[in-house]
């Protein structure tokens, strides 16, 4: 059997029921980066667990460079392997594979593990295509798909990061425009991503693609929606697989007050107009799912009208396809603001980040909305932090990771990455810094992925080797 190694480790596993079956996970790591590699270990933990379980299944410590056999483990399961540096008794450095199982008669496993520093970001020795703006999706395997436009070019490339085998490859084209929409569409094997509108030439266009990428990719321009000619729209998947596309500008520049659901039909992309229309229309905004309950309603906050900024939020049900009532819910908020992002919190609640605001200037009061106490002022971004064209992305355990962006409105693209945590006692929010990119970015995408690691790509002048973040052990296991 084949052994991957990096920095002396080397490792096989034999299956309880089959001693002849081997694991023998590829150690990945960062590339030319002497902040992010895990050198100077004193000993390592390899664990090998039940993906989600807090209980390890067999374990061993041994010293870096040592040869190990780690028996016990049982077949038929969705196992993980882990892994953990340390230094003094305390663990520095970690990484685990995705979920994998073992079968009697499957072939040698070599489920990749990235192994790298906590907390740290580490580059990765692979050339993605540049790219500035668009957006980088979770599938429903764990995989990135990276869409991304550049109205220069005829085609904007599709790539898929695969953490499985630590490959970033160039999968699809789509055609290319500025600030289109791209959401999965679907659940389970049946997922697909759509790519909406955007402009090209200024223009909002009327563009909808859907993306197949089991078992390979293939992508099928569907007939011209104009009624999803928008850019500065939302598309917020929701629990039943479908996906609402709500405001945005159209075409003249015009804002848009309806909402659009798309839904897979008999292989197909159905598109129809659900009955609701905005109170307040709207562009640059968000639109956050409250949870993942059946029927869970969707959060309309901020952007702005023709008049600047909009202070009310608007909720939308998706089991009526209305929106809630605005003579009896209409929340305020705090520090109305635009090109802001929103995440959901642990507790259900919905954080809102950056943005800017009626004067342009930008916004580094936190908002924290719940639906029992409205909106209110929970802390603050640190100075030159990125307010706007960063990313934000929710951690394993729930913690949000805001990376890059710029500090102004058209000023230069920062390094910057901090964590914002909530404070279940005081419901405030505690924001820390964490290590620096490797370069600064704005306009880049990321994506958590199903190693825990969160990936970050794009962004930068030019093709810029992507990043990945490896968060501490915990809400990993």
């Amino acid at each position: 059997m084949r052994r991957v190694t990096l920095a002396g480790l080397a490792l096989t596993v034999a299956a309880c029921a089959d001693p002849t079956i081997t694991i023998a996970p590829a150690y990945d790591g960062p590339a030319d980066d002497p902040d992010a590699v895990p050198t100077g270990l004193d000993r390592l933990t390899l664990a090998v667990a039940a993906a989600g379980s807090d209980q390890d299944i067999a374990a061993i410590s041994f010293a870096p460079g040592a040869q190990i056999e780690l028996t016990g483990v049982p077949l038929d399961e969705a196992l993980v392997v882990h892994l953990t540096g340390l230094v003094g008794g305390g663990g520095v450095a970690y990484g685990r594979t995705c979920a994998f199982t073992v079968t009697a008669d499957g072939a040698a496993l070599e489920p990749h593990l990235w192994f790298a520093r906590n907390v740290k970001f580490g580059t990765l020795a692979v050339t993605p295509s540049a790219r500035r703006g668009g957006v980088a999706i979770t599938t429903h395997d764990g995989q990135a798909v990276i869409v991304g436009a550049d109205a220069l070019a005829a085609a904007a490339a599709v790539e898929r990061f695969e953490p499985r085998t630590a490959e970033l490859d160039n999968v699809a084209t789509v055609r290319a425009r500025t600030g289109a929409l791209a959401a999965p569409l679907g659940q389970g094997a049946a997922e697909r991503i759509v790519v909406i509108g955007g402009a090209v030439a200024g223009a909002a266009v009327p563009t909808v693609e859907s993306i197949t990428l089991d078992p390979a990719a293939r992508v099928e321009r569907l007939a011209d929606e104009p009624q999803l000619a928008r850019v500065a729209a939302t598309a917020t998947p929701l629990t039943d697989g479908r996906l609402v596309v709500i405001g945005g500008r159209g075409a003249g520049d015009t804002l848009v007050a309806t909402v659009t659901e798309l839904a897979l039909r008999g292989g197909g992309v159905e598109i129809r107009a659900a009955p609701a229309r905005l109170a307040h229309p709207r562009a640059d905004h968000t639109a956050t799912r409250l949870g993942d309950d059946v029927g869970a309603p969707v959060l309309i906050v901020g952007g702005a009208d023709a008049a600047g900024p909009v202070a009310i939020a608007e909720l939308w049900k998706p089991l009526s396809g209305e929106l809630a009532d605005p003579a009896r819910f209409a929340p305020r908020m705090v520090v109305p603001r635009r090109g802001h992002v929103a995440r959901l919190l642990p507790d259900g609640s919905v954080l809102v980040i950056g943005g800017v605001d009626a004067a342009g200037q930008p916004v580094r009061a936190l908002e924290r909305y719940a639906l029992d106490t409205g909106f209110e002022l929970v802390g603050e971004l640190p100075v030159g932090v990125g307010v706007v064209d960063l990313t934000a992305t929710t951690l394993p355990d729930g913690r949000v990771l805001l990376v890059g962006g710029r500090a102004t409105p058209g000023g230069p693209a920062v390094d910057t990455a901090v964590i914002a945590r909530l404070d279940v006692i005081g419901g405030t929010i505690d924001v820390v810094a964490t290590d620096r990119l490797a370069q600064p970015r704005a306009g880049h995408q990321a994506a958590l992925v199903c190693d825990g690691t969160v990936l970050v790509t794009g962004g930068g002048d030019g093709p810029t080797a992507p990043e990945r973040y490896n968060p501490p052990a915990t809400g990993r296991r």
